[in-house]
C-alpha cells in the first residue's frame, strides 16, 4: 500500500508540474493535500504528547490509511483533468459580474482589522499575549475573528486597490496574530497572496516556474511550518536560542518531520486502524453555521472533535485538531468518502472558475474564501471549515458594503465641489 501511495503521487504531481495551466486553486487544493499526506510518504504519523509522556513516538500507518491518502490525491488530480479539459473546450470566454469599484474597502479592512485587534486585547484584559495557548483560547471570540479575517482582506485588498499602507497594516495584524500563538490566518493570507499574483501568469508549466516563485513559496511554507518550535524562545526573548535552532540544518529537518500533518493524520489512522465509527450528527450540526448566532438561537452543535477525542485520546490534555477525511470515512464509510472527495475537487474548480473576474473586489473574495477550502480543509471537520467560509464572506461583504458607500460619498464630494466653485 506504501508503494501504491508513493506511485500515484509520484504520477499526479508530474501532471500538475509538467501540464501548461493556470496556478489556481485545484493546483493549491492537490499542493495542500502533498503537505498534510506527508506522513504517507514516510510511511508513519506521531502519538500526541500526554502528561505523561511529552515526547511524540512514531506509529505505523494502518494500510487503509494510505488508501484513503490515495484516494484523495487521485480524486484532485481527476477533477482537473476533467476541469483542464472542459476548459480547453470552451469557445467563448464566460462573463462574470462587476461590483461597484470600492477602493476604500482596503481601509475599511484595515481598520476592521484595528478594531477587532483592540477589542480583543481589551475584553480579554490582556490574557491574549498570554504565553499560555489554553489561556488564550479561552480568551478570545468573536473580536479575534474580525481581527483575523479583517486582517487578510486589508492586505489583498491593499494589493487590489494599490493601497500599501493597508498592506503593511494588515500584515502586522497576521505577524500579530501569529505570535499570540495562532497561525492560520498568516498562512491563509500568504497562499491567498500567491494565489493572487500567480494565478494573473495565465497558463504556465510550474516544473519551468522562475526560481523566486518556488523560493517565495519556501520560504513562506517554512515560516509557518517553523514558527511553532520557535514560539517559546521568541515569547521569551530568547533570541540566542533562536539563533541556535534555525542555523542547525537537524533542528529544520525535525521540525518538517514533526509538523502539524503528522498529528493530524494520528487522527485519520487511530480512527481506521480502531474501526472507529459515528453517525451523522456531526454532519447535520455543520447546517448550524447558516443561521446568524446559532449558538444564542438554542442551536446545539454536534462537535466531531468531542466524540473522537474521549474515546481514543483519553490521556491528551488539549484540544486536538481535526480531520475532514477521517470524518468523512467514520459517518460514512467509503462511500461517503468518496462522494466527498469529489465535492471536495468540484468546489475547488468551481474556485478557480471564479479566479478569471476582474473585478478586484469580487477576486479579493474568492481567493481567500477558496484558498480556506484549498489548503486549510485538511486540518478541520466539516462545521468548523463552513464557519471559517461563511466568517470570510460576512467580513468581505462589510468591507464591500462599507467601501461602495464610502466611495459614493466621496465621489459625490468631490462632484458637489466641483460644481459650487467658481
Amino acid at each position: 500500500m506504501h508503494i501504491a501511495f508513493l506511485v500515484a503521487l509520484v504520477t499526479c504531481s508530474l501532471y500538475y508540474l509538467l501540464a501548461r495551466r493556470p496556478i489556481d486553486f485545484l493546483t493549491v487544493g492537490f499542493g495542500s493535500s502533498v503537505i498534510y499526506f506527508l506522513p504517507g510518504i514516510v510511511g508513519y504519523t506521531l502519538t500526541p504528547t500526554t502528561p505523561g509522556s511529552p515526547i511524540k513516538l512514531p506509529v505505523a500507518l494502518d494500510p487503509e490509511v494510505y488508501a484513503i491518502m490515495r484516494a484523495g490525491l487521485v480524486g484532485i488530480t481527476f477533477g482537473t483533468v476533467v476541469y483542464d479539459l472542459r476548459q480547453r473546450a470552451r469557445s467563448t470566454e464566460r462573463k462574470f459580474i462587476r461590483l461597484e469599484q470600492a477602493p476604500l474597502a482596503a481601509w475599511i479592512a484595515a481598520a476592521l482589522g484595528v478594531l477587532g485587534f483592540l477589542m480583543t486585547w481589551l475584553s480579554s484584559e490582556g490574557s491574549v499575549f498570554n504565553p499560555d495557548k489554553r489561556v488564550v483560547m479561552e480568551s478570545v471570540g468573536r473580536w479575534h475573528i474580525l481581527w483575523e479575517m479583517s486582517a487578510s482582506f486589508s492586505v489583498l485588498f491593499g494589493m487590489a486597490y494599490r493601497r500599501p499602507v493597508c498592506i503593511l497594516v494588515g500584515v502586522a495584524l497576521v505577524l500579530i496574530d501569529m505570535y499570540v500563538g495562532f497561525r492560520y490566518a498568516f498562512a491563509l493570507t500568504f497562499v491567498s497572496c500567491l494565489v493572487y499574483k500567480l494565478s494573473e501568469l495565465g497558463p504556465v508549466i510550474i516544473g519551468r516556474l522562475k526560481a523566486r516563485y518556488w523560493i517565495g513559496a519556501l520560504l513562506g511554507g517554512i515560516m509557518v511550518i517553523s514558527y511553532q518550535n520557535l514560539k517559546a524562545p521568541i515569547r521569551a526573548g530568547d533570541w540566542a536560542e533562536v539563533g541556535t535552532r534555525v542555523s542547525s540544518l537537524a533542528w529544520w529537518g525535525g521540525g518538517i518531520l514533526t509538523s502539524e500533518p503528522f498529528t493530524t493524520q494520528t487522527i485519520l489512522n487511530e480512527i481506521v486502524s480502531r474501526d472507529f465509527r459515528t453517525d451523522t450528527d456531526h454532519l447535520v450540526s455543520s447546517v448550524h453555521q447558516f443561521i446568524m448566532f446559532a449558538p444564542q438561537l438554542g442551536a446545539e452543535s454536534v462537535r466531531f472533535g468531542d466524540i473522537y477525542q474521549p474515546s481514543l485520546f483519553p490521556l491528551v490534555d488539549h484540544g486536538l485538531a481535526n480531520n475532514i477525511w477521517a470524518q468523512m470515512w467514520s459517518a460514512g464509510g467509503w462511500l461517503l468518502l468518496t462522494a466527498f472527495i469529489l465535492f471536495h475537487a468540484f468546489v475547488l474548480a468551481l474556485g478557480s472558475r471564479l479566479l478569471g473576474a476582474s473585478d478586484p473586489g469580487l477576486r479579493v473574495f474568492v481567493v481567500l474564501f477558496f484558498s480556506y477550502w484549498a489548503f486549510y480543509i485538511h486540518r478541520n471537520e466539516l462545521l468548523v471549515q463552513l464557519g471559517f467560509q461563511k466568517q470570510s464572506t460576512i467580513v468581505w461583504a462589510m468591507c464591500m458594503f462599507f467601501g461602495i458607500i464610502l466611495s459614493r460619498a466621496a465621489v459625490q464630494r468631490r462632484f458637489a465641489s466641483r460644481t459650487l466653485s467658481p
